[in-house]
């Protein structure tokens, strides 16, 4: 059965991944060439499947029930329809029959990380954010390898909710795990700073400064945050620092919109301190 269930969900991952790619009109030539395997294999579950999955995200979803439903008569239990009848439901964005069709799927098999992924996107549609946020550290937990942007959107639902350290904290174990995904290290130093949380936020920014190709943005915003976490002092000194730095700098770079701005910034931040 885990077997099945993680080639289905191999499959649903490539069809939504697919979306972007194909758009409707190219749903509409895989559905096609679908119907004509289905045509010629009427008894193989594992194509009506593939079938029932396409038509799900294309939105029809009568027809990707029915085909389900045949699935179910012809292999029953076989494969893990609840979790493709709750991908149409949700492309139907009737998140309440997403949500019971999940229901049915988390109890069956709770080792399946989409499904509780799926139902914490439908019961944050539905209003149900404690539950929401729940299933989403579930599904981040059963997730031995996760993709940015399942952490992404988890971090994303707890800052939401308020819980804004727990998604830097998130976000932290990420980056440990992932590397520094530009997108990831962003948000986190966001989350650090809004939560005031200054010296993480300060250490995030100089390994950055140190990776960078370009130091001098990290420069300045270090100086930022410190005027933000009240260090006057030392934000002083981070802004003659740059200043320093850019007026070091060969004619060519010294002079590039970029620096000059830079140049700007840092000196009215001195004379307004």
């Amino acid at each position: 059965m885990t077997r099945f269930l993680i080639r289905a969900c191999l499959f649903l991952g490539i069809v939504l991944q697919a979306g972007p790619i194909f758009g409707h009109e190219g749903l509409h030539e895989l559905i096609a060439a679908q119907i004509t395997a289905v045509a010629k294999n009427p008894s193989d579950a594992g194509l009506r499947l593939e079938l029932a999955s396409l038509y799900g995200r294309h939105g029809e979803l009568d027809l990707a029930l029915r085909n389900l439903d045949k699935v179910d008569a012809l292999a029953p239990g076989k494969f893990p329809t609840d979790l493709f009848r709750a991908e149409a439901f949700l492309v139907a964005r009737d998140f309440a029959k997403a949500k019971q069709a999940l229901d049915r799927q988390v109890v069956a098999h709770p080792e399946s990380a989409r499904s509780w992924l799926l139902r914490a996107r439908a019961q944050r549609e539905l209003g149900q954010h404690a539950a929401s946020l729940a299933d989403y550290r579930e599904a981040l937990k059963r997730t031995p390898a996760p993709e940015p942007d399942l952490v992404e959107e988890v971090a994303g639902a707890l800052a939401a909710d308020g819980q804004k350290e727990e998604a830097a904290r998130v976000l932290a174990a990420g980056i440990e795990r992932l590397g520094k995904i530009p997108s990831l290290t962003l948000r986190a130093l966001d989350l650090e700073i809004e939560t005031k949380n200054f010296d993480a936020a300060l250490r995030r920014m100089e390994q950055a400064r140190r990776d960078a190709p370009r130091p001098e943005p990290w420069m300045a915003r270090r100086a930022l945050v410190l005027a933000t976490a009240g260090r006057t002092e030392e934000s002083r000194a981070a802004w003659k620092a740059l200043i320093a730095h850019l007026d070091s700098l060969p004619d060519h770079d010294r002079s590039s919109r970029a620096m000059v701005q830079l140049r700007k910034e840092a000196g009215d931040a001195l004379a307004s301190r």
